[in-house]
């Protein structure tokens, strides 16, 4: 039977003599722009976040990197075809399993590919930018002298979505003031400058976030705990259509739900289990209260906002009993 790790293990033998010789080209054409892009099974997506790219990277030496976690011949499929418009791209398979190691393996691949690059722009493949959004991520990082720069993801939801959906992370995530920020929302949107490298060492993604997820979250951490400086850049806009399957309610507080696991985890590194633990209680109290005064007080809108908090703060408590999730990584077979 052909397995995925098989299929990995043959894909990356094939292609083993003629990325060398790729690389070779790639590193001679120095360039200093990298899109990173993890994709699993998205080819139509991906290719509408490529064809969104095109205009934001015309007059630049950038290199885009697509690092396919399936193995499989859809990804390297859509990478070819863009690669007729945009002749600098390539297609690499990342046989290990996670999201944490897919982004350390495009950080690999930028550092061998391009040696030279000042900054890695770090993309999801169901995100679509906008135009404008190139400059406005490089001049922010440029005026702030920030490590990184995060800017917004507005989702885009299906007609008829729930309350529940309208008021969470997949119709639009927390903005700020373009600026210096404490923290940023995702990866998805993500320009990190080569003077990361200066904080501490790649790999930048701890891998034990693989599977769980967070290991975005962990990483912006990371940054700032070394004195990094992070940037908001609220021009730089990028759009993410979501898939009805994320957003029915149970999908929408199981996402919540794990999310405060893993973030639990990791404040308790940073800042202490026992002042991480006073914080979940607290978060929890907090949302079953102001969730009671908006359901007496019939405000819909809060109400389904409180009830996706006291989620996340569920799902923090949860972790400090051991709880841990796989949001990204499916259990094995028996």
């Amino acid at each position: 039977m052909c397995t995925r790790r098989s299929r990995c293990a043959t894909t990356v033998s094939n292609i083993s003599r003629s990325a060398a010789v790729e690389r070779d080209a790639d590193v001679s054409a120095e360039f200093d722009l990298v899109v990173g892009i993890p994709t699993f099974r998205r080819p139509q997506l991906l290719a509408a976040l490529l064809d969104s790219l095109l205009p934001e990277l015309q007059g630049r030496r950038a290199l885009v990197i697509v690092a396919d976690n399936d193995c499989g011949a859809e990804a390297p499929a859509v990478v070819a075809q863009f690669r007729q418009r945009w002749p600098d791209s390539v297609c690499i398979p990342v046989a290990a399993r996670g999201v944490a190691q897919v982004r350390n393996a495009l950080v690999g691949e930028a550092l061998a590919r391009a040696p030279h690059w000042q900054w890695l722009l770090m993309m999801d493949d169901d995100g679509l930018v906008t135009p404008g959004w190139l400059q406005h991520l490089l001049d922010t990082g440029a005026a702030y002298d920030s490590h990184l720069v995060g800017g917004p993801v507005d989702g885009v939801l299906p007609p008829g979505a729930s309350v529940f959906a309208q008021n969470s992370i997949f119709a639009a995530r927390r903005r700020w003031p373009t600026g210096l920020v404490p923290s940023l929302n995702t990866t998805q949107n993500l320009a990190i400058s080569r003077r990361v490298e200066q904080l501490f060492a790649p790999p930048f993604f701890r891998n034990e976030y693989g599977a769980s997820g967070g290991e975005d979250y962990d990483f912006f951490r990371r940054v700032a705990h070394a004195g990094g400086r992070i940037a908001w850049s609220d021009e730089a806009l990028v759009l993410e259509p979501a898939p009805p399957e994320r957003l029915t309610t149970r999908s929408l507080l199981h996402r919540y739900a794990t999310t405060g696991s893993y973030m639990l985890a990791i404040d308790s590194f940073y800042d202490g289990r026992g002042y991480t633990a006073l914080l979940a209680f607290k978060g929890v109290c907090g949302a079953l209260v102001r969730m009671a005064l908006a359901a007496v007080t019939l405000r819909r809108v809060k109400a389904a906002r409180e009830v996706l908090t006291l989620a996340h703060y569920c799902g923090r408590v949860a972790g400090l009993f051991g709880v841990r999730t796989n949001r990204y990584v499916a259990p094995a077979k028996k």
